[in-house]
């Protein structure tokens, strides 16, 4: 995969230079700070004004402070529409063009961060635009209708395979991503990165279910769903068409999203996005106000709820999680008395964007745990710290 991920496509914009939002803690005096409000369209305020108290979250720090290697790089809280919660750690994030050795890096609010498999939810999005646009014709469409030069590769079981069958992740196509590491030649990945035909791998790849019956996690299917995108917009590249219909309107000046290495035209779609952790926030805040963003409708209302309606249920120990939906994941997470509902984009490392309606919150973590575990779990802080700081 080293070899082969190849270059980045890189959005050359002129970026104002901000200051940092909040000192990283290195004490255990820890005293909450109000985001700083900038002109990147959030609205900031303190924590008190959505119905939430300092206390919890500064114990959060100073657990977080106190803690050896916790990874974590970035903590953000939006409620009630406004950023009220933002913290920056040193910490190693990976730069595909370097391979995937971890480079230390000093985060800051500026900081482009891998988002590993969040890309799969923005790639949903995506899809979703492209569906809207009427551009795709519906999630139902056969996936084999949008590659016509490779036609010998259809069969009697892979003919029934659709764009929702994609989304949902129940494709039935055979993918292997957490046996070997990505370096392995018998790795997914690997052999997807590994030829100059990439599509002709993932096309070809053999049944082991019925499509719609079973979720069997497969980045290859997400890859698909970018280059349909791609093909039926009639763009360059997946990146031109998400900077013109999603990035800018969401006045998301900078990102980066790297390409296949040998076969350049095709984007990376399920794990080669940077993002910046506000950006993220206003990604969930898309999804939390039903495609929404500033009163401009981004994605219609009908595919962010789509996007998060269980679309195959999770067999296992999945622990707070119970369904896929488009891409996005399903769950429930204890609060006070009972359980609130979540979905959330999740990438390897530890990058999350958890979105809360019935508490109308977004939570964003950003992490360098690709190697070794987290010592703080992200769910843990949600309900230990975050949800015990709301009083109203």
């Amino acid at each position: 995969m080293k070899q082969s991920i190849g270059r980045r496509f890189l959005v050359l914009v002129p970026l104002v230079i901000l200051a940092l939002s909040c000192d990283t803690p290195t004490d255990l005096q820890y005293s909450y700070q109000v985001p700083e409000k900038t002109d990147d369209g959030w609205e900031t305020a303190a924590v008190e004004s959505v119905g939430m108290e300092r206390d919890s979250l500064e114990s959060l720090l100073r657990l977080i402070a106190s803690t050896p290697n916790h990874m974590i790089h970035g903590i953000l809280i939006v409620r009630d529409q406004k950023l009220v919660f933002e913290e920056y750690w040193d910490g190693s994030d990976l730069d595909l063009d370097e391979g995937l050795d971890p480079i230390e890096t000093d985060f800051d609010r500026e900081t482009l961060h891998y988002m590993a498999s969040v890309s799969k939810s923005i790639t949903s999005a995506l899809v979703g635009i492209a569906v809207d646009q009427g551009l795709i014709g519906g999630v139902d469409e056969p996936v084999f209708s949008f590659f016509p030069g490779y036609q010998d590769l259809k069969t009697s079981g892979n003919e029934q395979i659709t764009l929702r069958h994609m989304l949902a992740m129940s494709s039935g196509f055979d993918w292997n991503e957490h046996e070997y590491g990505f370096d392995d030649p018998r790795d997914s990945h690997y052999q997807m990165f590994d030829t100059s035909d990439p599509l002709r791998f993932l096309l070809g790849r053999n049944l082991v279910a019925t499509p719609g019956t079973e979720f069997l996690y497969n980045s290859g299917d997400t890859n698909l769903l970018g280059e349909i995108v791609r093909r039926a917009s009639s763009s360059s590249y997946l990146a031109e068409f998400a900077d013109r219909y999603l990035f800018r309107p969401l006045g998301i000046a900078a990102f980066q999203w790297t390409r296949f290495g040998l076969a350049d035209e095709i984007t990376f779609a399920s794990g080669g996005l940077y993002l910046r952790p506000r950006d993220m926030a206003k990604f969930g805040a898309l999804y939390l106000n039903e495609g929404a963003w500033n009163g401009e409708q981004v994605i219609s209302a009908s595919w962010v709820n789509a996007s998060r309606e269980m679309a195959i249920q999770l067999v296992g120990d999945y622990r707070t999680l119970y369904g896929y939906g488009y891409q996005f994941w399903l769950g429930r997470i204890p609060y006070r008395q009972s359980t609130v509902e979540y979905y959330r984009a999740a990438g390897w490392g530890g990058q999350y964007i958890y979105v809360l309606p019935e508490l109308d919150m977004v939570v964003v973590f950003t992490a360098g745990g690709y190697y070794d575990t987290r010592p703080i779990n992200f769910n843990t802080v949600i309900e230990d710290y975050i949800f015990e700081a709301i009083i109203e």
